[in-house]
């Protein structure tokens, strides 16, 4: 069976190998989370939101009081999300004039 050039096959040959070769790399990564972007921003927020809580004096001395292994924790969890900017969305770290004053 001869190979049929592009145009004499309409481009049906070019439209299989391009349908096999995303089903094949789907395969092979996975499907990307249809809500990357609205997880992504959720992050932002409540790191953000617990940065404002770290640096609010009266809620960090409660927290340290009543809830000291809680607290270090989310220090922790904020300060590794801090170094691989995933929670970097929203302006620069520390930005959190808004927020202070929950």
């Amino acid at each position: 069976m001869p190979m049929k050039s592009h145009e004499q096959d309409g481009g049906e040959c070019f439209r299989k190998w391009h349908r096999t070769r995303k089903a094949n790399l789907l395969r092979l990564s996975g499907e990307p989370p249809k809500t990357l972007c609205v997880d992504q921003l959720n992050l932002t927020v409540c790191c953000r939101y617990a940065e404002s809580l770290q640096m609010n004096d009266r809620i960090r001395r409660y927290l340290l009081k009543h809830h000291g292994e809680e607290l270090a924790q989310m220090e922790d969890l904020v300060a590794e999300i801090s170094l691989t900017g995933a929670g970097s969305g929203l302006g620069a770290k520390g930005d959190t004039k808004n927020v202070n004053n929950v």
